[in-house]
Order: C-alpha cells, then sequence, then structure tokens
C-alpha cells in the first residue's frame, strides 16, 4: 500500500509515479527524490497521499504543476461491489472524473495512484516578518503580490497571536521554482508594495531539503518525520487543532481586511494560540476549468485556514475558549468571503457543506456516486449523497455495510488534511524563533 516506484509513460511530463495509497507525504517525498523526481504535494509530512489527492491537494509546487489531482492519470479502485476496477481517462472515465477532487472515501478504496511526475528542480525559499502595525499594509499587498506572480512562486501569510508577546506577529514565507538571486528579486517585489521587513532570509535549497523544511522537519531523518507513538521512531507530536476555512475569490475589501485583523487582535489579550494561513493559488490551479475535474475551485487567489492548535492534553476551558473564539471570529468574516471551502479541510459544523465543497459539480458527483456505490456503502457525515432517484433503491446484494469513515479515512483515504505541525525549521533557510501554538497549513 506504500510502495512507489518511476516509469517512463503517457503524461504531461513523460513521467508517471505509481505510488501506493498507503504512502505518507514524507515518504513519497523522500521515496520518489531518490528517483530523481516529485510530485506537487502537500506539507504535512504525516497526511496520507490517499486523503490529499482525491479531495485535491493543494502545496507548494501547485502553482507551476496544478493540484495533486490535477495529476492523477490513473488509479485502482476497489468498488462498492467488490471489484477492483482502472480509471483514467480512457477507462472509467466518470469514475476518474470524480476520483480527482471529489473528496476520499466516496466511490470505493483506492489502493494505487499513478501520477504525472516532474524531475527535480532548483529550489529557493524566504521568509520574511513585519511588525504588526505592517498589518493593514501587508494583507492586501500580500493578497495582490502571490497570486498573480509566476508560477514558480508560491507563498503564504501567516497571521497570528502570539502567547507571551505583546502584539501578534505576521510572517511571509515562499518556495521560488529557480534561483536564490531570482527569489529575492520576487520578495523585493513584495517589499516594495508592504513596506520593509523586520526580517529576511533567502537561501538555495536542494528540492528533498526544501520539502523537509517546509514540513517543519529539518534537520529530522525521514523515520523521525512521522508522528511519535504511531509509526517506529516517530518523534513529531500530535495535536488538539480548532480550525475553519474559506476560499477568496477575491481581494479583500478594507473591510474584510480589518475583520480578519480584529479577530486576531481580540485573540492577543486572551493569552492563548489562533490565526490564520493563507496559501497563494492561482498559476496552473486555476487554467484548469471548473467542471474539468471533481475539483471546483478555479478562481480562487488564496486559501484561508483559520487555526487554534493547543497541545494534546489541553485544560477543556482551553479547549472551549478556542472554540468560542473561532466561531465569532469565523461568523464576522462572512460578508466578506466566496462561501466555498476546501473540501480536505473537513469542517463538521460548516453549513451548506455540499455547496462549499463541491459547488457546481455537486450534481455530477451525485450521479457518479449512484452509479458506483447504489446501496450508499461508503457513507460518513459528509459523503457524497446518493442521487434522490437512487436513495429508494435496495443495497447492492453481497456488499459489505459496515466499512463506514473509519475504515475509509484509516485504510485508504489516510489523512484528509488535518495533522498541524510546530512551526519550527530547524535546518537550512528558516524563520527564525520558533512559535509554539501557531496555525499551520494542512492540505
Amino acid at each position: 500500500m506504500s510502495r512507489l516506484t518511476m516509469a517512463a509513460g503517457a503524461s504531461k511530463t513523460g513521467w508517471i509515479a505509481t505510488v501506493g495509497a498507503g504512502a505518507r507525504l514524507i515518504d513519497v517525498y523522500s521515496g520518489l527524490e531518490q528517483q530523481g523526481f516529485s510530485i506537487p504535494a502537500g506539507s504535512c509530512p504525516t497526511v496520507g497521499i490517499a486523503g490529499l489527492a482525491l479531495g485535491g491537494g493543494i502545496g507548494v509546487m501547485d502553482r507551476l504543476w496544478g493540484l495533486t489531482s490535477d495529476n492523477i492519470v490513473g488509479l485502482e479502485i476497489v468498488t462498492a461491489a467488490g471489484e477492483i476496477v482502472r480509471a483514467d481517462a480512457a477507462n472509467n472515465a466518470d469514475l476518474y472524473w470524480a476520483c480527482r477532487g471529489g473528496g476520499g472515501g466516496n466511490f470505493g478504496i483506492v489502493t494505487e495512484f499513478r501520477f504525472s511526475a516532474f524531475p527535480l528542480t532548483a529550489t529557493a525559499l524566504f521568509f520574511a516578518t513585519w511588525p504588526w502595525e505592517a498589518a493593514r499594509q501587508l494583507l492586501p499587498a500580500w493578497l495582490e503580490w502571490a497570486p498573480a506572480g509566476p508560477d514558480e512562486l508560491w507563498s503564504n501569510c501567516i497571521l497570528g497571536a502570539d502567547p507571551g508577546a505583546a502584539h501578534p506577529y505576521i510572517r511571509v514565507g515562499g518556495v521560488w521554482a529557480g534561483s536564490e538571486a531570482s527569489a529575492q528579486a520576487q520578495l523585493n517585489r513584495l517589499i516594495a508594495m508592504a513596506g520593509p521587513p523586520s526580517s529576511q532570509v533567502v537561501g538555495q535549497n536542494a528540492f528533498e531539503d526544501a520539502m523537509y523544511i517546509e514540513a517543519d522537519c529539518g534537520g529530522l531523518s525521514e523515520t523521525e518525520c512521522h508522528l511519535s507513538g504511531r509509526y517506529p521512531g516517530g518523534t513529531l507530536p500530535r495535536a488538539i487543532t480548532v480550525a475553519k476555512s474559506d476560499i477568496l475569490n477575491e481581494p479583500l475589501s478594507d473591510a474584510g481586511v480589518e475583520a480578519v485583523l480584529a479577530g486576531i487582535e481580540r485573540r492577543q489579550p486572551e493569552g492563548g494560540p489562533g490565526g490564520v494561513v493563507l496559501d497563494s493559488w492561482g498559476g496552473a490551479i486555476n487554467r484548469v476549468a471548473p467542471g474539468a475535474t471533481a475539483f471546483v475551485h478555479r478562481k480562487a487567489l488564496a486559501s484561508a485556514q483559520y487555526a487554534a492548535i493547543l497541545s494534546e492534553g489541553a485544560h477543556p476551558e482551553a479547549i472551549e475558549g478556542a472554540r468560542n473564539w473561532m466561531s465569532n471570529w469565523y461568523a464576522t468574516l462572512r460578508p466578506y468571503m466566496s462561501g466555498e471551502a476546501y473540501q480536505n479541510y473537513i469542517d463538521p459544523a460548516l453549513p451548506n457543506w455540499e455547496k462549499a465543497y463541491y459547488g457546481a459539480n455537486l450534481a455530477r458527483l451525485r450521479q457518479v456516486k449512484g452509479k458506483w456505490d447504489p446501496g450508499d456503502v461508503f457513507h460518513f457525515a459528509q459523503s457524497i449523497p446518493l442521487p434522490a432517484a437512487k436513495s429508494e433503491q435496495v443495497r447492492i446484494s453481497g456488499t459489505p455495510t459496515s466499512w463506514g469513515s473509519r475504515e475509509e479515512r484509516e485504510a485508504s483515504q489516510l489523512g484528509h488534511d488535518h495533522h498541524r505541525r510546530k512551526q519550527d525549521h530547524r535546518q537550512g533557510v528558516h524563520p527564525g524563533a520558533v512559535h509554539q501554538g501557531k496555525p499551520r497549513r494542512g492540505r
């Protein structure tokens, strides 16, 4: 379930990586790097490739190469009828369409993926910080700069409460598929718009080192970059995360910027963690038509992941306080957001989640669900619903009815992009001081 092989084949790069559905991202990066290749994927090292790819998959190479799901050229899947089928452009094309962005666990259990892979490229990382008083200029500047940059540019903007400090913090990070000098030139464009940073670091990194740094595994071995207690030799801690998400299709108005920052400023005196990670979209992501795959979000500037991260074993009052703050902040942001949400950031409290995750593609997804899982075997709280005409049909005789969401998530669609990590970059170019509890990117 976690095997990795490379071969020449019909893809946009001429190379295909075959990846077992049980592989974790850190193992995918390491295994493919040894063969001189990679695929566009997320930054959270313990997330499973299946959950990431089936729901979209955003990461640092996506503006250049497209989403993880955009690079699926074929897959093998066990259906509700117990059959093993292949899905690609020439075989079971409806299932192939649905499995590129329709979310994990909806149509069957994927056992193998074939991805278009790209040769490793020169990579430079950059990090910069600004004082909080620059936030009202920096945030709109970043939203103008990052999504409109060259495809080789990816960036995030992190704003959050800083427990124990006088003010919240701002950090911009990024990956440039090219030279250090070109990365500095791109960062200088943002500085010209937002004003001088308090600090900045730019440096060249080998591709695998860059992926480890982005995964907060700089200085760790592949073995160590796994969850402690779940993987022999793993050292990464688990955490409690209170989170929600948005997709930004337009620049924020002045009032929208104020609403984002005001929520963080309300959290700061409470003494708890909490903030937002904005990841830049655009580029190759947005050149795919909304209906070409099941992933409908094709006009976004950025995604927003709001998070308050607490240590495992945090006091219930601290957790409840984070939930209350998050709920209130999220409510104040509704007038300024698109109403869309990233399906890999599963939100059990999200109203109208079907539309938020899938938009205009929902009706077609329901039809595919009705064809391949008419008995709704693969059912969980936010699974694709059957079309109305299928809801009264009898379950397929002999199909299992107790697979449920645990098997769907753990056996096949490992990790719906919910793992969060410390912001500690321990080697190579790094942002500096560690800030416990600051929000991180799920992918």
